[in-house]
């Protein structure tokens, strides 16, 4: 799996995405070509693969702080802390950065 300018992209790595207020942080935590995967919620990850839902040129993430979706509007359905995301232009890595929980 690369990125749009051809490096690779790694697990744990730290992105940015366009998000409505300008840019968010986040991890890749699932890639879509292998469906290799770091610590995701197990019911998440079990739904991912039993309806296949990954395409091979995406990626999961997860929002690193708050999540710049997040709302408490009930006429809309709640949204996760993951996002599925293509590898295009607007995936960018942040240089020298990974994330790791203890």
């Amino acid at each position: 799996m690369r990125y749009h300018d051809g490096s690779i992209i790694l697990l744990g790595e730290i992105v940015t995405v366009p998000v409505p207020e300008g840019t968010a942080k986040a991890r890749v935590v699932m890639l879509g070509d292998t469906y290799e995967h770091l610590d995701i919620e197990e019911q998440f990850l079990a739904w991912v693969k039993a309806d296949k839902i990954l395409q091979e040129s995406s990626v999961v993430i997860e929002w690193i702080g708050s999540n710049p979706f997040a709302h408490d509007d009930p006429q809309y359905a709640p949204v996760g802390n993951y996002m599925f995301t293509t590898a295009d232009e607007w995936l960018t890595k942040m240089l020298n950065q990974t994330f790791t929980r203890n």
